[in-house]
């Protein structure tokens, strides 16, 4: 069984995407933008709105403050900087989803932090030590799976190892995988679809439900 995520609430003032929210029907977890890449507060409303209707697991997607760059951009902060950025934005979408009833559940980083995030181990940790403070029962979607096994056993917070959905066949080959993913990324709801014609998303608390992926 696999979770399906997926990115919302990528819009920013006049700069709209409606058919974003298309993709939550066929997927089991939901990445809300907190605002510095895209996000804005009526979008992340309608985003955590959504969420809730179909009963979808909620998480943050943060990124480098790089609004005019749709976060794509690396953007060089200090240690205290990295720390204060990654709490502030999960802290944000956190806050909204509890006044609408919600908690969210993982953390998915977004462009140039993400790629960061998979290919620098030393950024990796300090970002895993942010989320920790804040929160130790979130998880922290990443790419890499020997960062995760480092981050797991050093810093002691739970990551979901992801893959993204390229076509037909990717949950083909995720099923001959030596190493299984948790959760599989999809950027449109058409690929959403498609893949939920042929496996059904499992909504996972990865923290409280053990073994179900």
């Amino acid at each position: 069984m696999f979770d399906f995520n997926c990115d919302c609430a990528q819009q920013y003032g006049v700069y709209k995407n409606e058919k974003e929210l298309e993709t939550i029907k066929y997927v089991s977890s939901v990445n809300i933008a907190a605002g510095f890449h895209a996000g804005d507060a009526l979008s992340i409303k309608k985003a955590l709105e959504a969420a809730k209707e179909y009963n979808v697991s909620v998480g943050a997607h943060i990124g480098y403050q790089d609004i005019q760059g749709f976060g794509s951009r690396k953007v060089e902060l200090s240690d205290e900087e990295i720390e204060a950025s990654v709490i502030y934005q999960i802290s944000a979408i956190s806050s909204f989803a509890n006044a609408l009833g919600l908690e969210i559940e993982h953390v998915r980083l977004h462009g140039a932090m993400k790629n960061e995030l998979n290919s620098n181990l030393d950024f990796a940790k300090k970002v895993a030590c942010a989320i920790k403070e804040l929160n130790p029962w979130l998880n922290l979607f990443i790419n890499n799976p020997e960062f995760k096994d480092v981050i797991e056993k050093e810093v002691g917070l739970k990551c979901a190892l992801e893959v993204n959905f390229n076509d037909y066949g990717t949950i083909r080959q995720i099923r001959e995988l030596e190493i299984k993913p948790d959760t599989i990324h999809f950027c449109d709801a058409q690929s959403a679809a498609r893949a939920y014609d042929v496996l059904k998303p499992t909504p996972v608390n990865y923290n409280r439900v053990g073994g179900q992926i």
